[in-house]
């Protein structure tokens, strides 16, 4: 059944005479979905009822298995997806007034030069136009009426709201081709999914403390606390009650396009994952580039469907970029990090090339299937600690680490390189234009300087 909106949507879209098949340049839509842990959607070994709508975009696409964040904090990454830079690059932090280097050239102006209509509907308030997200987009809208169960102060916009005011927009779009950004705030916590069933500890299941704090080291972080619930069992389920809420509104805003006749090549991503006990922290991000946190789904559903593939040469979310370019026939700008992503590649891809992921302390490094991380200063007393290394195998669970050694391993070289290089980028400049009322989100969320 169609929902009252959609109905809606049809008839003024009907009436404004759009095709199936425009000619010309692709309409092109990026969705992206904060805190997805890919090993959660059944694509990626998850529960078989977990994500099926969003592993469906894969349906006559590709499904890269091994897909990767430049950074494990939502502003960091997703500056780096639009801008395909890493975040030595373009300045971005997870600090409330940094923002945007000036000279940073993102995707969304480059394709409004060309013509397209730019709009993105964002629901994370630390992707506030202020830190210059919205540059390039015509519509940046960042509307957010709710905020979260324990952080009175950090508003957000859920799946269904946000749903909507993209519908509401493809009615009224102003013309095509259109490049649209949507990005879902759930399933980041706390995990408190609407209309989800009733979740409680079992007996026996080890219990966790609720800290004082947001970090999740050792406990439930301050925010993520849910009444009556101890044990990492329960937020996992809920956690998964947030994915499946989530997959509904994916799946709506899917069948509301077709409705509307609009069939955009899509791109579905995720800005980071989501500890569940690894190292120590749970249901928490931002504290490292493990591999728990960086890495994230990636899905590439065409405007026409062909042979379903799954790639598993690693790639980054800095690859976005000068791939949806591609997809528009226009070359990447020089100074794009990234490279065009193989969507219609068979098998493995012949791409030997290094990435790189990004945190205040620590950096990685991921070529062919090797991955290693370490601290960007290690400890002289104790060599190259704790850094660690992972063969990626498969395509769905996490591999385990290598035990630490006292030598450096075959990709510590180019990771050297790469943070040699960083260093000559220029300073950024804490120069976000950041109002009070921002400031005090940014503040609830644990990101003043």
């Amino acid at each position: 059944m169609r929902s009252p909106l959609a109905a809606a949507c049809l008839v003024l879209a009907v009436a404004a005479g759009c095709s199936r098949e425009p000619e010309g340049p692709p309409d092109l839509l990026l969705v992206t979905v904060d805190t997805l842990r890919a090993d959660r959607l059944a694509c990626y070994g998850g529960p078989p009822d977990v994500g099926t709508a969003i592993c469906g975009l894969a349906d006559g696409g590709t499904r890269f298995a091994w897909a990767f964040s430049a950074a494990s904090h939502t502003a960091p990454s997703m500056a780096s997806m639009l801008t395909s830079l890493y975040p030595s690059y373009h300045a971005v932090s997870q600090q409330a007034r940094s923002a945007l280097r000036p000279d940073s050239l993102s995707v969304a102006q480059v394709l409004r030069r060309a013509g397209y209509h730019t709009a993105a509907f964002v629901s994370n308030p630390v992707l506030d136009r202020g830190r210059r997200f919205g540059r390039g987009f015509e519509i940046y809208d960042t509307r957010m009426p709710d905020h979260e169960r324990n952080r009175r102060r950090a508003y957000e916009r859920g799946a269904e709201d946000t749903t909507d005011a993209v519908l509401e927009w493809a009615v009224r779009r102003p013309r095509r081709p259109f490049f649209v950004w949507v990005h879902y705030q759930d399933p980041h916590g706390p995990y408190d999914a609407p209309g989800a069933a009733p979740v409680r500890d079992e007996p026996g299941e080890p219990t966790l403390a609720v800290l004082e704090r947001h970090s999740g080291l050792g406990g439930i972080p301050a925010y993520q606390a849910l009444p009556g619930l101890h044990t990492q069992a329960a937020y996992e389920k809920r956690y998964l009650d947030e994915i499946r809420y989530l997959d509904r509104h994916v799946a709506r805003l899917f069948e509301g396009l077709e409705e509307l006749e609009l069939r955009p090549a899509v791109l579905f991503s995720a800005d980071h994952g989501e500890a569940f006990g690894e190292d120590g922290f749970f249901f928490a991000h931002g504290h490292s580039v493990s591999l728990d946190q960086i890495r994230v789904p990636l899905l590439w559903r065409p405007r026409r469907p062909g042979p379903s593939r799954v790639l598993k040469t690693p790639v980054s979310l800095v690859d976005v970029a000068p791939t949806l370019l591609g997809l528009a026939g226009i070359a990447a700008p020089e100074g794009f990090q990234g490279r065009t992503l193989p969507l219609d590649a068979e098998g493995e891809a012949a791409d030997g090339r290094p990435i790189f992921a990004e945190h205040r302390r620590r950096v990685a490094v991921i070529e062919g299937d090797a991955y290693w991380t370490r601290e960007r200063e290690p400890d002289a007393a104790r060599p190259w600690y704790p850094g660690r290394s992972a063969r990626l195998a498969g395509d769905a669970a996490l591999p385990p680490y290598a035990p630490a050694g006292g030598e450096p391993p075959a990709l510590e070289p180019i990771l050297a390189r790469f943070l040699a290089e960083a260093a000559s980028a220029p300073p950024g400049a804490l120069d976000a234009e950041v109002g009070d009322e921002f400031r005090a989100q940014l503040e609830a969320l644990g990101y003043a300087e």
